[in-house]
């Protein structure tokens, strides 16, 4: 008898374990997914928001200057509080015809304790509508802007 509740006690702690386990990990997954309002360099204000799933989504002030949609992409952990992600986007003439597809890295870092400041680099590179933004060798391409920029939680 005392074999059997130890046997599930200890599967208890086991399971137990294994659901709070995301609540008290360390590093951007699980504790920084959520929406950042940021600061380019160059001036573009940017709602970025990375999904616990690993989806991205971005929307920027220059949208309707230059001409391109809302972003959508991934994102994964790299290292303990960074992040590496990947937008795409659909770049159009002054005429609403699709010219380009925008492919932009990001990378970026928590700044601080905690997740409500991060800060970091990305990179935009252009490709025409018929090659793979994400293909072999897409990331060869040249960049056609870089910048860096911080940005905080919204709470």
């Amino acid at each position: 008898m005392k074999a059997k509740i130890v046997h599930a006690l200890l599967a208890f702690v086991l399971v137990l374990a294994g659901l709070t386990a995301p609540l008290f990990a360390h590093g951007f997954p699980a504790n920084c997914a959520g929406t950042y309002l940021t600061q380019e360099g160059a001036g573009a204000r940017d709602f970025w928001t990375l999904e616990a799933d690993g989806t991205f989504f971005g929307t920027t002030s220059t949208q309707p200057l230059f001409n391109f949609s809302s972003q959508q992409g991934t994102w994964k952990k790299d290292g303990n509080e960074g992040a590496k992600g990947i937008l795409l986007a659909f770049v159009f003439d002054d005429d609403k015809a699709l010219v380009n597809i925008a492919r932009i890295d990001i990378s970026l870092e928590t700044v601080g304790n905690g997740c409500n400041h991060v800060a970091g680099s990305l990179e935009v590179r252009l490709f025409a509508t018929d090659e793979d933004p994400l293909g072999p060798g897409a990331t060869s391409v040249p960049p056609a802007f870089t910048d860096t920029f911080t940005g905080n939680r919204v709470r």
